[in-house]
């Protein structure tokens, strides 16, 4: 009996050496963190801007104080704590290869949170796209944005009460969203599905410098703000429209969430809260030739009555004035060769015989008599205005 109790306790003595030994050995083997980077050896880039000029790209990257991109309320000594590089190139990859070759630092594209491109580079959008997804680091949750504007002029816009760059519509559109609806800026990854997408028509928000509207001590502000669209089918560009030429955008932007829009008959006007705007297309068939239906149903509340209106009238009056902007956007775009209610597209995806047949591989664009436009409009609520018969 005592020979085999010393028996086991030197089995066990022995599998708790061996255990202590394989732990020593295993540490040999573990690897120490020999690419460790400290933060002060990078420049994260948070905004990257790219512009074609005689035959070669042109890349921008924005950098921001690191502190910064995680507090983005707080307050600066520097009205404009930025950076700006600028590195050109025959692709892409190389354009930003020729950046870093000045950077006194590892440059990163871990943090990038907006992509611009100028109007002139919109041209060469599937390199551009290519070039992008190249980058291990690009993200798909990145904004993308066309401007008209110099990618220097973009990069260097102010910001009210000094606070963070990243307090702007270039990082930030939500905000704007919230009060005035119109083009929602699209991400990196839904730009990829889209411009690859058969006969799918994208937009870019157009993004510009505005000066005319915000000062400081007497002298202007550079305010950045929306101003239009930039319109695709598939990689082709087509061409540019200004906020009012597509208007009629807005109200089937599936991301609709408020505009105010005037009410006008010849008793007096209104303001009205829109705060739904949900549309839908129909497609029948004439012979060989689609008609299409395009319904929107709205709804909003009365926020104010500049002179006596009742609600018929109020009601009649935006169903006009939106029926109006969605028909003069609809045929602005077929002047410029756009499809801006994606109607081909709704004939690939729910009638694909016949897109193939006669839309596949050719310049299709729908007619002006091709559409009906329906517009209803439901007054949610009149504040305390007492909306009856005679708008008293």
């Amino acid at each position: 009996m005592k020979h085999a109790a010393a028996q086991s306790r030197r089995v066990k003595l022995w599998k708790k050496s061996a255990a202590l030994i394989s732990l020593l050995i295993s540490t040999l083997l573990l690897q120490g963190c020999w690419d460790e980077i400290n933060l002060q050896d990078v420049s994260y880039i948070s905004a990257l801007g790219i512009d074609f000029k005689d035959g070669k790209y042109e890349i921008y990257g924005q950098t921001i104080k690191f502190g910064l991109i995680a507090k983005t309320e707080s307050l600066q000594p520097d009205p404009n704590p930025v950076w700006i590089g600028r590195g050109t190139g025959d692709s892409i990859l190389l354009a930003l290869n020729n950046l870093t070759r000045s950077g006194q630092s590892i440059l990163s594209l871990e943090h990038l949170k907006t992509v611009v491109i100028q109007a002139r580079a919109l041209e060469k959008i599937d390199d551009i796209m290519d070039g992008l997804n190249r980058q291990r680091a690009s993200r798909y949750t990145s904004l993308i944005y066309g401007t008209k504007d110099t990618i220097e002029k973009i990069f260097t816009t102010d910001t009210f009460y000094d606070q963070s760059p990243l307090n702007s519509i270039m990082y930030m559109p939500q905000p704007l969203e919230g009060q005035r609806s119109f083009i929602r800026p699209s991400s990196l990854q839904v730009a990829v599905q889209t411009l690859k997408e058969p006969a799918m028509v994208t937009t870019f928000a157009a993004l510009t410098a505005n000066e005319n509207q915000w000062t400081r001590k007497k002298l202007p502000l550079q305010i950045q703000m929306i101003e239009g669209v930039f319109v695709f089918k598939e990689l082709k560009y087509l061409g540019y429209l200004s906020e009012e030429e597509a208007s009629g955008l807005r109200w089937i932007n599936p991301e609709f969430k408020h505009f105010i829009l005037k009410a006008e008959s010849e008793h007096g006007s209104a303001a009205v809260n829109i705060s739904s705007s949900k549309s839908s297309i129909q497609t029948s068939f004439k012979g060989n030739s689609p008609n299409f239906v395009l319904k929107v149903k709205m709804s909003g509340a009365v926020a104010e009555v500049l002179k006596n209106m009742n609600e018929d009238e109020i009601v009649a009056s935006i169903e006009a004035k939106v029926k109006q902007q969605l028909e003069s956007t609809y045929r602005k775009g077929l002047t410029k060769g756009m499809d801006l209610f994606r109607l081909e597209h709704n004939l690939y995806r729910y009638h694909y015989a016949f897109w193939k047949k006669e839309c596949k591989g050719k310049e299709w664009l729908p007619k002006p008599e091709q559409i009906n436009i329906v517009v209803k409009f439901n007054v949610t609520h009149s504040g305390n205005f007492g909306l009856d018969e005679d708008g008293t």
